[in-house]
């Protein structure tokens, strides 16, 4: 079965649960544009009948896992709580997925103004994504083009 959609990549999809003749219990995983309600519908059309998704759960995105995150009710509690602080993760760990470049003050002052700095890089090709850090500090993600971040987002730390 083909399944189209704008940069969709399903690695693997199982048939986890089937309470009865009518319902299903799938596990998938997939890339960036994975739209699991269209590959539901699509899914449901290549088997001759209608699909749709009654209940959607990510149990893990890049580096973080739901397991190990702190539910609404804890949030809602310790509002306002400097213990809060305690769960918050470094930036840098939900950039894993990305190259990192280094960038020179002149780079990074560029870069936090929203504009292309210049960055250090090797192995990496134009126009692929990736952050740019000042001393291992984050400053910015964005595009690398000839020798330059172009930013997409910008990190205000500090």
């Amino acid at each position: 079965m083909e399944l189209k959609s704008r940069d969709l990549f399903v690695e693997s999809l199982e048939l986890a649960e089937m309470p009865d003749a009518d319902h299903a219990v799938l596990e998938m995983i997939c890339g960036k544009g994975g739209y699991v309600r269209s590959i539901a519908r699509d899914l449901g059309k290549a088997l001759g009948c209608y699909a749709h998704v009654k209940t959607l759960r990510r149990v893990w995105s890049g580096p973080f896992e739901a397991s190990e995150g702190i539910s609404f009710a804890t949030l809602d509690e310790m509002a306002g709580d400097l213990a809060l602080d305690e769960f918050l993760l470094p930036l840098e760990i939900g950039l894993t997925d990305l190259p990192e470049l280094h960038c020179t003050p002149e780079g990074a002052a560029k870069l936090r103004n929203g504009n292309p700095g210049m960055v250090m890089a090797s192995n990496i090709e134009y126009g692929d994504e990736c952050w740019a850090s000042l001393d291992g500090v984050p400053v910015a993600i964005g595009v690398y083009k000839a020798g330059e971040l172009h930013p997409s987002r910008v990190f205000v730390l500090g």
